[in-house]
């Protein structure tokens, strides 16, 4: 606007104001350039530290991030691990406990079977046999023979079953047998079938009831029904 001015009032002074427009110019341009250079200046001191520590911070929040989310991912790995290993631990205990209650009821049904069939058949055979007057009469002589000839002079008692009769019993035995019976009879016992001899002077019994019998002999003929039924 000054410039304009001037060239109303003549040529040289133009000039002048001119020269005048131009250093001023040149200074305004020197104080520009002081500016601009304060300004950088306070950049690199200020404004680019900061955003170095700015890209700092965000990396280092970047590579936290990063950590936490491995550390996670790690944690959740061993977590499902440790589960697995616990299923597979408690699948093997419930497979272990089945196995031994599938055993025990094996077993369980085996002795019933053994009860119902074998024990009982036994029993029904030996009683039933052993509740006749002469197979009773039979035992009752072949026991005091065998004491007879080990020479014991003992006085015995003979025992059967209630459900037989003395009288059947006494009547088959010879003279000499009977006069080994401290009572001259027989007596009478809850026992099934068979006959007990007892020897006073040795206070001692001799066992040949059906019990007793049934004992000795499941314990040969047992394991020949276990392999039969049960195929060992």
């Amino acid at each position: 606007m000054q410039i304009v001015l001037q060239n109303i009032y003549g040529t040289g002074k133009l000039k002048l104001n001119l020269l005048v427009g131009d250093r001023f110019m040149k200074g305004l341009e020197t104080g520009k350039d002081k500016v601009k250079k304060i300004c950088d200046e306070l950049r690199k001191q200020t404004l680019e530290p900061a955003q170095a520590e700015a890209a700092r911070v965000i990396e280092g929040a970047r590579a936290e991030a990063l950590q936490i989310v491995e550390d996670a991912k790690r944690l959740a790995e061993n977590m499902h691990a440790a589960a697995r290993m616990e299923i597979q631990k408690e699948k093997e205990m419930f497979h272990a406990s089945l196995k031994h209650a599938c055993a025990q009821a094996v077993e369980t049904l085996k002795g019933w079977i053994e009860d119902k069939f074998f024990f009982s058949g036994l029993r029904s055979l030996i009683s039933g046999d052993m509740r006749k007057p002469d197979v009773i009469a039979r035992l009752i002589t072949a026991v005091v023979d065998a004491i007879d000839k080990e020479g014991m002079d003992a006085k015995v008692s003979a025992y059967i079953p209630a459900v037989v009769s003395p009288r059947e019993v006494n009547a088959l035995l010879v003279n000499h047998i009977l006069d080994r019976l401290q009572e001259k009879s027989v007596l009478l016992a809850d026992i099934g079938g068979g006959v007990r001899i007892e020897l006073h002077k040795e206070n001692m019994m001799i066992d040949i009831s059906d019990g007793a019998l049934q004992e000795i002999v499941s314990g040969y003929v047992r394991k020949d029904f276990r392999d039969l039924v049960f195929g060992g």
